[in-house]
């Protein structure tokens, strides 16, 4: 589901001072899950102890004082008794999650140790449970925005371009979890607003790639990716290697399906386009600004670069495509990004879920210019018709190439 919810965050990868208390998860650890019956006085307590401990590190750690004139609290106490009286970690897991969007802030969510499980699963290239359906969110709404030609939404009839409405009357699917061979209702809206109402049985689905690079028969080298993670960081090393050694006519970025990840990995990789050091990054906090500034790399790609964006790229691909944008290193293509850009960290949970928790406002490098809530707005602006991504075409990805080959 973290691709409905498209939310992938900034890890910052080092412990704060001020957050000593927090259990940071670790990348590719997870915790075992804690298993109690389903409506079990056990359910009951674990829920408490869970509840207590997300809403409890909000109100202690998080970056904005003030919760962006939210009454935290109060909202904290209000949801607690119809969260903790929940009878399964998925109902439960969708009462708290519908407290935490309370702050209208994407980056701080709550992931259930199922969801987290089958999400590690995604990150790793493995098999997992799924209805080939991806969503992205505009606004407070969710658009599908990509499917499966073979994938069970697919089949059922599902385009892209619907909002989706609701999963079995649920109308946030941000904590809603999948179950293989399960039949799930679905209600959608589609282009022309009439209701579309589809069943879908979820199933075991083959990993879909992360991250591939792909040279044009016009000399253009296209690399995609999902995530600032670790692997991303070797995979992109060894492309940029390999593109000194042979040089593509130039180098489009893809981030238009990534959701951020780690600030150190960002760094790393924005660092092999640029021959000196470069500051990708402001972090305002509650105390102090940070500057993050890159390392100088041994070898750098100094030809042209684009970068496409649309409103599946979030935090660390928004700071990427704001940095290239405000040292004139490269255009940015495509759409408005999705202006959720707050550094967070990952942290554990007592039953072996997961919250992310927002720990700084972020900032872009020169301009100082907020993201959230803005978003990056491209150089060139590429709005596809829903006809021509159903046919399976890419007026952004060719107007990024055109680009490139005019310089």
């Amino acid at each position: 589901m973290r691709a409905v919810r498209g939310l992938l965050l900034f890890g910052l990868v080092w412990a704060l001072a001020a957050c000593q208390s927090l259990p940071f998860a670790r990348e590719g650890e997870l915790p075992p899950p804690v298993v109690v019956a389903d409506g079990s006085a056990e359910r009951i307590a674990l829920n408490e102890k869970v509840y207590d401990a997300a809403t409890g590190w909000i109100e202690r750690h998080y970056y904005d004082r003030d919760f962006d004139g939210h009454d935290w609290p109060a909202i904290r106490r209000a949801g607690r008794a119809e969260a903790i009286a929940q009878p399964t970690e998925a109902s439960f897991y969708g009462r708290l999650a519908a407290v935490v969007d309370q702050l209208d802030d994407r980056h701080t969510s709550v992931t259930s140790p199922t969801n987290r499980a089958l999400a590690e699963a995604v990150r790793l290239g493995q098999s997992g449970v799924g209805t080939g359906l991806a969503a992205v969110r505009r606004g407070d709404r969710f658009f599908v925005s990509r499917l499966r030609p073979d994938g069970p939404a697919a089949v059922a009839g599902v385009q892209i371009g619907w909002r989706l409405i609701s999963i079995n009357g649920e109308t946030s699917p941000i904590a809603f979890q999948l179950e293989a061979g399960r039949t799930d209702d679905y209600v959608f809206e589609d282009e022309n607003g009439v209701e579309q109402r589809v069943s879908i049985t979820a199933v075991v689905l083959p990993a879909r790639e992360r991250r591939d690079a792909t040279r044009r028969e016009d000399g253009v080298l296209v690399l995609r990716f999902e995530e600032f993670d670790r692997l991303t960081h070797e995979w992109f090393q060894e492309q940029m290697d390999a593109a000194i050694a042979d040089p593509p006519r130039g180098i489009i970025i893809d981030v238009r399906d990534n959701g951020g990840g780690l600030a150190g990995v960002l760094g790393d990789m924005s660092a092999r386009l640029y021959r000196d050091p470069q500051v990708f990054m402001v972090m305002k906090g509650r105390i102090i600004d940070m500057r993050l500034k890159s390392v100088r790399a041994d070898s750098v790609w100094d030809g042209p670069v684009s970068i496409m964006i649309g409103p599946g790229s979030g935090s660390a691909s928004e700071v990427f495509a704001a940095l290239l944008q405000e040292t004139d290193r490269g255009q940015v293509v495509g759409e408005t990004s999705a202006g959720s850009v707050i550094a967070s960290r990952q942290v554990n949970l007592p039953d072996g879920g997961e919250m992310n928790l927002s720990l700084y406002m972020v900032l872009t490098p020169i301009e100082r210019r907020e993201l959230e809530g803005v978003g990056v707005t491209p150089d060139i602006v590429v709005e596809p018709p829903l006809s021509e991504l159903r046919a399976g075409r890419d007026p952004a990805l060719e107007r990024a190439a055109a680009d490139i080959l005019s310089r």
